[in-house]
């Protein structure tokens, strides 16, 4: 599969962060591809995967003050793509509550990144991906 980088860096930073890893299933590739996509999520990498464990960070992320209309549509998308739902919190009384947000694809998708998000959900679904 021929896969469509944003940039030379993007494709770069891919590759380097693929390697770091401890899978390089359709998963780990999708997550790989989002996370070095966007800028601010590509300097914040470590506040979204947690390389020890080998699993995304859900909860309290897309609060976090480094967070962008547009990384928030990657981390979003992310989500999706890693466990079929977007984990999101909800802070009520200075106590956060774990809640299931389902974004509609113009939530995720109504953004310049549009193009590599798919990009990134045939990465996810190789199966599906007719070359």
């Amino acid at each position: 599969m021929t896969i469509k980088f944003q940039s030379e860096r993007h494709e770069h930073d891919f590759h380097a962060l693929l390697s770091k890893m401890k899978s390089k299933d359709c998963y780990h590739k999708a997550v790989a591809y989002l996370l070095t996509l966007d800028e601010v999520c590509r300097k914040h990498i470590d506040d979204l995967f947690d390389f020890e464990k080998d699993v995304i960070k859900p909860f309290g992320t897309l609060y976090l003050p480094w967070q962008t209309g547009t990384s928030v549509k990657t981390t979003r998308l992310m989500f999706n793509l890693w466990s079929g739902v977007s984990i999101d919190l909800d802070k009520s009384e200075s106590v956060y509550e774990e809640t299931r947000c389902y974004y509609t694809p113009e939530e995720i998708f109504c953004c310049g990144y549009a193009p590599y998000f798919f990009e990134a959900v045939k990465l996810r679904f190789p199966e599906y991906t007719a070359e």
